[in-house]
């Protein structure tokens, strides 16, 4: 097995300590990136060459290790752990990625290969057309857009937002919504204890979709002609629609078992404390999109600066 190793010393010097070198990967290489602190971001491009820029202290030095069909990017320090090193990679479109991070924010765009992803405090957002993702996160939102195969989301203390997805779907958070728009899929399972779960799109014929949540609401769209057996279970809460309800099969104040069409697909939507609401796609686009423009409105409210306020505040003094 090949084994090289390449020290980036000579572009350290410019400045800002920023190391940035180019090189040819054979076709079906794959990345691998360890970084204890500090962003990695990951741009595509139509080149059999992969392109390394990091920002970091003047001790610090990135290493490129190739062995096999691997590439692995690592930082080390001449004394003690690495400092914070901030990486942007441009790489092959079709190339696979593996990348972990301690404190670490991850932004992955037009990668079509294999993307696993991993932090321990960071956001990770992904835009395909990725083949596959799995992304993982202990304090970190999850975004995933675009993707082209099977999708698995799970964090711990954040929400998850995945969209235009071609390919089963699996979301898991403790303290977080859980939103799924237009997705293409015939399996779906998401789980929240404390958040909403939001599902958008196709219902696939002999499809599986669950939906579980302890404290929050299930909105879910049900196209005009879809066939399944949606079986629904509350707590506290109960079923609205914007829509006429078939008979139900079990009607009881807890659960209830609605069959639209030959119901081939099947999907179990429970909430302990919340509603379920049952949509039809243009109703659930208008209500996604009034929520955008509100969380767009508090957003430029953070934004605004604080000593307008403070002036006023000392006028009156």
């Amino acid at each position: 097995m090949l084994l090289s190793t390449i020290a980036l010393l000579a572009a350290i010097q410019t400045q800002g300590f920023q190391t940035d070198t180019t090189f040819t990967v054979p076709q079906g290489t794959r990345l691998h990136v360890e970084n204890q602190g500090g962003d990695i971001t990951i741009r595509a491009w139509d080149r059999n060459q992969m392109r390394v820029q990091a920002v970091h202290s003047r001790r610090t030095r990135v290493n490129v290790q190739v062995t096999g069909a691997v590439v692995r990017l690592e930082a080390e320090a001449d004394r003690g752990p690495a400092n914070i090193v901030d990486y942007t990679i441009t790489v092959p479109a079709w190339m696979s990625l593996g990348l972990e991070g301690m404190y670490t924010v991850i932004d992955v765009t037009g990668v079509r290969g294999a993307i696993t992803a991993q932090t321990l405090d960071g956001d990770i957002t992904v835009k395909g057309p990725a083949e596959s993702v799995k992304l993982e996160s202990v304090q970190g939102r999850l975004v995933a857009q675009g993707i082209r195969g099977s999708t698995t989301l799970n964090t711990v203390s954040e929400s998850i937002e995945a969209s235009d997805i071609q390919g089963d779907v699996l979301a898991e958070t403790v303290s977080g919504n859980i939103v799924l728009y237009r997705i293409d899929a015939k399996v779906v399972e998401a789980e929240t204890v404390s958040g909403e779960i939001v599902l958008d799109g196709r219902i696939a014929e002999g499809g599986r979709y669950s939906l579980l949540t302890h404290s929050g609401n299930v909105m879910v769209t049900v196209p005009e002609g879809a066939n399944a057996t949606i079986a629904t279970a509350t707590g506290t809460g109960g079923v609205r629609s914007s829509f006429a309800l078939p008979q139900s099969d079990r009607a009881s104040r807890r659960r209830q078992t609605l069959r639209f069409g030959s119901g081939s697909a099947t999907m179990e939507l429970e909430s302990f404390s919340g509603s379920i609401l049952l949509l039809r796609p243009a109703e659930m686009e208008s209500r996604l999109e009034q929520r955008r423009q509100a969380r767009e409105a508090r957003a430029r409210e953070k934004q605004k600066p604080e000593h307008d306020q403070e002036s006023f505040d000392l006028d009156r003094s």
